[in-house]
């Protein structure tokens, strides 16, 4: 853990918020011990540095605080290129087990690894240790260094197989590997197939060249295949039908019907005849050229899905089948696509909704009816849909976890998991959240439930709804939607002209209540800005930016977020799911789908939405609404109130009488596990 974040913790934080933090008292310690202890540490983290006496002396106050091995730890980050085994040995010694013990032996491990130190490599190495890919290729080197040669051939051929590169750390290894013949030529079309697969054509090329001079070129031919699929369809009708070539035209077919599949198409044509593919590689370009067929929203598309042999057709395929067909509201085809899917397909919730609207739509009304009482017990978005069809309650079964004392109490006696509360109450998260996953690994379920309560009680809410993710754990609706926040959620909803559920559930799809969170598209906090965005917002509503900081504080983030969204529904005549669509995936491509399937009903848009991730998060949001509101008034606006046709205004007006009520069928209390 690099001292400069926490010093940057401490800066973030602010002397009201810390004031907040220290308030938190954890089991029955004294509050004025807990606040002076924090205090302390908090001051001896900035004193490491600039003033290491100052520092010492805190350190020496601590004694008896958890966290007091975080500023051991802390000064042996510091000075790692010269600490000697045997203070690495007795920081470990004392603290066997932990999370954080588990975390300096990989750190001590890298700098051994530095020095080229691989007997003392060796013995810090535990069997079962978890290690990165940097760490494991040094763990090579030192098997190699300790005359481990078998050991050290088994481990680099187990990090081998990735269609990544490898990092520096590993081309030492490497090396020995070629000089002691662990690459064979079956061993590199491994690799290279997994760089082509994995669109590393740079990758792909290096290996190419490490093949024997008699398979070099079908490697780069290969390679050039991924590269450039439509330079390498030109050139393939000259080709001898061999297996390395049918491999690299196949390759270029379904490459380029990625990007092109109109060319894809045309090439086809051309090399098909040319080619005896196998069975199973003919399939698979058929299965490709289907696909996007499908996604381009080919007319001829159910034509191509129907060249795919039965057994070839993915789930992904036959989705995309099904979005095609409600592209041009085909219901027969529709109904066929759902009907003809496999049993454990056909039963999710999403076919079953489109199987209720092909019957609907080909008025056959008392089937569809029957399929829409069935899907109206589910408290999704499907669901709720499905109980707006038929003006029925909302049902939604929560169940709730029991407290228990005696094992809450047991559990903060448990060094991990009390360090961790103690982390999450100091502001350090990053550490926290590392602490709380060892020490989950290790318990029992039951205690693991009670650990949710813990977190939730701390207002820890990420961890809790990140656990409660599947199955019977979806009814844990009050933990895994808190109404944190309110009171500048619903400030700010109103000073936005939004729903305060609406914002509810986009801050639950986009953060899970991580505040700290950065995403790899470089997004951060509740509402996931990216920081220009954030500096935008900013300027508008007359605010300082220093920088990226700013959007790590929830309650600003909220203030920007909210005023972004509200942007976006101006943009898109209030509606909320096009505004949520534009505010995942961009308003430019959200105005380029309206400027193709605009006058599709909401329901049929969203499932024709190109991309997945956005297609999944405008569900999740609208269902997250419904499940928000019901959270904050006990009903809930029908969703389908949330769902304009494109071209409509949204008022956000429901009439009191078109509220939905939301029941639980033969509950008479939460149910409790």
């Amino acid at each position: 853990m690099p001292v400069r974040c926490h010093r940057f913790a401490v800066r973030a934080l602010g002397l009201t918020a810390i004031l907040l933090l220290l308030s938190l008292s954890p089991g029955r310690a004294d509050p004025g011990q807990i606040m002076a202890n924090r205090q302390a540490f908090l001051s001896a983290v900035a004193l490491l540095e600039t003033d290491p006496a100052g520092h010492d002396a805190r350190r020496r106050s601590l004694n008896d605080y958890l966290l007091a091995p975080y500023l051991d730890h802390a000064r042996l980050k510091r000075d790692l290129p010269t600490v000697s085994t045997g203070e690495a040995r007795r920081f470990l010694e004392s603290e066997a087990a932990t999370q954080l013990g588990s975390q300096f032996r990989r750190e001590f491990l890298a700098e051994l690894g530095r020095r080229g130190d691989w007997p003392s490599f060796a013995a810090f190495d535990e069997a079962g240790l978890s290690l990165s890919t940097e760490l494991r290729c040094q763990r090579v080197l030192a098997l190699l260094g300790t005359g481990r040669t078998d050991d050290a051939r088994q481990e680099f051929l187990a990090i081998w197989p990735t269609g990544k590169s490898l990092p520096a750390e590993c081309d030492d290894p490497l090396a020995q590997a070629r000089v002691r013949g662990w690459l064979g030529s079956a061993v590199i079309w491994q690799r290279l197939r997994l760089a082509v697969d994995a669109g590393n054509p740079g990758l792909a090329g290096t290996l190419a060249r490490l093949l024997p001079e008699s398979e070099r070129a079908d490697g780069q031919r290969l390679t050039q295949a991924a590269a450039d699929p439509q330079g390498t369809l030109k050139a393939a009708p000259s080709w001898p039908d061999l297996p390395a070539e049918r491999e690299a035209a196949g390759l270029a077919l379904r490459r380029l019907a990625r990007t092109d599949v109109d060319s894809a198409i045309g090439y086809w044509a051309l090399v098909a005849p040319r080619f005896a593919f196998e069975k199973a590689d003919r399939a698979a370009i058929l299965h490709d050229l289907a696909l996007y067929a499908a996604v381009a929203y080919r007319p001829d598309a159910e034509e191509w899905f129907e060249r795919v042999p039965v057994e070839s057709r993915s789930e992904q395929l036959v989705d995309w089948q099904l979005r095609a067909a409600l592209a041009g509201e085909a219901w027969d085809t529709v109904l066929k696509v759902v009907d003809g899917m496999p049993g454990p397909l056909a039963a999710a919730l999403r076919p079953r909704y489109w199987r209720a609207r092909a019957l609907a739509g080909l008025q056959r009304d008392e089937e569809a009816r029957a399929v829409y009482a069935a899907l109206a017990t589910e408290a999704t978005f499907y669901g709720f849909l499905a109980a707006d069809r038929l003006s029925t309650p909302y049902v939604i079964c929560p169940r709730e976890i029991g407290a228990d004392p005696e094992r809450a109490a047991a559990l903060r006696g448990q060094r991990d998991v009390a360090r961790a509360l103690e982390l999450h109450a100091i502001g350090w998260r990053a550490e926290a959240t590392r602490a709380w996953d060892q020490a989950r690994e290790s318990l029992s379920e039951a205690d693991r439930r009670q650990l949710l309560l813990l977190a939730s009680e701390q207002g820890w809410h990420d961890r809790v709804a990140l656990a409660l993710s599947s199955g019977d754990d979806l009814r844990h609706y009050a933990l895994r939607f808190p109404l944190a926040e309110r009171e500048t959620v619903e400030r700010e909803s109103a000073r936005n002209g939004l729903d305060p559920a609406w914002a509810y559930a986009l801050i639950r799809a986009e953060s899970a209540w991580q505040p700290d969170v950065r995403s790899p598209a470089n997004a951060y906090g509740l509402m996931q800005l990216l920081p220009a965005t954030g500096q935008q917002m900013a300027r508008q509503l007359g605010l300082d930016w220093p920088g990226t900081s700013m959007l790590l504080d929830p309650q600003t983030n909220i203030r920007l977020g909210t005023r972004y969204l509200a942007q976006q529904a101006d943009r898109f005549q209030g509606s909320p799911w096009l505004a949520s669509a534009a505010y995942n995936a961009g308003p430019a491509p959200v105005q380029r789908w309206l400027g193709d399937r605009g006058t599709l009903p909401a329901d049929i848009f969203i499932e024709t939405i190109p991309y997945r991730e956005t297609r999944d998060y405008v569900t999740r949001v609208l269902a997250f609404s419904v499940i928000y509101d019901w959270r904050m008034n006990g009903q809930a606006r029908p969703l389908s109130d949330r769902l304009p046709n494109p071209g409509r205004r949204y008022t956000g007006v429901t009439p009191a009488s078109a509220v939905r009520p939301v029941v639980c069928p033969g509950a008479t209390g939460p149910s409790a596990t």
